[in-house]
C-alpha cells in the first residue's frame, strides 16, 4: 500500500493522458499557445504539459517561463493536499466486492501474474481495490520502467506541481479546475466495477500495446506535436469502454470557467497536453467562443 500512496499523488494530475481526438487543423509543432482577441485586456497563455516530466525538463524552453512571467494567475487541473491522500485514497476501495470475485479464475492468476512481475504484490494484496485504480497503477509503471532512461535525465517536481508552487511563491493567484475529489470519482466511479474488472483483463492481455504506448506517447511528446501524438493515440485499440468523460466532457466544463479568469487577470493555464487538440480540445473550444490561439515558438 505504500507504493500506493505514493503513486496516487502522480495520479491526481495524470488524468487526460490516455487517450485524444483529431487536431482539428493545429498542424504547428507547439506546447505553448498565446490566447488574446475578444474581451481579453492582456493575453493569457495554454500549455500542455507531461506529468511525468518535471521542472528540469521545462529548463530546456524559456519561452515557458518567459511566458509565465508575463501573467498575474495560474490555473492547473487540481492542487494537491497532500493532508488528504490517506482519506481519498479510501475511494479506491470496494467494500464488500473483490476483483477476484468479478473475473474468471484463469483471468485472476493472469492479473495477478502481471502485478507480481510488475510491482512485487500478487492480486490478492489489492483484491479491495477498484479495478480503475490498478490499471492507472500499472500504467504509471509502465511508463516509468519503459520510460526510466529520460526520466531519470530530468529530476525535480511534476510539471504541474512546480507551476503550481512557483505561482504561490510569487504571489500569483492559482486555480484548480477540479479538486481532487472530482478526479478520483471520474476514475473510480464512471464505470461500474464490473466493468472497470472486465477492462482490468483487456488492459493486462495487451500489457504489450501498454508498455509500448507509453514509451511512444512521451517521445512524441519531447517533439511537441500535437498530430503526431492524436495520430499514435488514434491508432491503439479502443477496447476499454469510451473516453470521453476524461477528455472532451471535462474540458467543455473547462471552457465555461477559463474565459471569466482570463478576464479577471492574465493565466498561464497549464493541463494535459491531450486536452489542447481536436475539435473538443481546449484550444479550439477557445477559437469557437472567439478568442485567437496562435503557437508560441520564438
Amino acid at each position: 500500500m505504500r507504493q500506493f500512496f505514493h503513486l496516487l499523488q502522480i495520479l491526481l494530475i495524470t488524468i487526460g493522458f490516455v487517450t485524444t481526438q483529431s487536431a482539428y487543423g493545429q498542424s504547428e509543432k507547439a506546447l505553448l499557445w498565446k490566447v488574446s482577441g475578444k474581451d481579453l485586456k492582456e493575453p493569457s497563455y495554454l500549455f500542455g504539459t507531461y506529468h511525468l516530466l518535471t521542472d528540469s525538463y521545462l529548463k530546456e524552453f524559456p519561452l515557458v517561463d518567459e511566458s509565465f512571467k508575463k501573467t498575474k494567475g495560474v490555473v492547473v487541473e487540481a492542487v494537491i493536499d497532500s493532508s488528504k491522500l490517506q482519506s481519498i485514497a479510501m475511494m479506491a476501495l470496494m467494500p464488500g466486492k473483490k476483483i477476484s470475485e468479478l473475473i474468471s479464475s484463469e483471468d485472476g492468476k493472469l492479473v495477478s501474474a502481471e502485478l507480481e512481475k510488475l510491482m512485487g504484490f500478487n492480486l490478492a494484496a489489492v483484491d479491495q481495490l477498484k479495478p480503475s485504480s490498478i490499471i492507472v497503477l500499472m500504467t504509471l509503471t509502465y511508463s516509468q520502467k519503459r520510460n526510466k532512461e529520460i526520466l531519470d535525465k530530468y529530476p525535480g517536481l511534476p510539471m504541474d506541481v512546480y507551476l503550481a508552487t512557483k505561482a504561490k511563491r510569487e504571489m500569483k493567484s492559482v486555480t484548480p479546475l477540479e479538486t481532487i475529489e472530482q478526479q478520483l470519482d471520474l476514475l473510480y466511479n464512471h464505470f461500474p466495477v464490473e466493468e472497470q474488472a472486465r477492462q482490468l483483463v483487456v488492459f493486462v492481455k495487451q500489457k504489450e500495446i501498454g508498455e509500448k504506448s507509453q514509451a511512444e506517447l512521451l517521445k512524441i511528446y519531447m517533439e511537441h506535436d500535437l498530430n503526431k501524438l492524436y495520430r499514435y493515440a488514434d491508432s491503439l485499440p479502443k477496447d476499454m469502454g469510451d473516453s470521453d468523460f476524461l477528455l472532451k466532457d471535462r474540458n467543455e466544463k473547462w471552457v465555461q470557467v477559463i474565459p471569466d479568469l482570463m478576464r479577471k487577470e492574465s493565466q498561464f493555464i497549464a493541463v494535459g497536453a491531450l486536452h489542447l487538440p481536436g475539435p473538443g480540445g481546449v484550444i479550439s473550444l477557445l477559437q469557437k467562443q472567439g478568442y485567437t490561439v496562435k503557437p508560441v515558438t520564438k
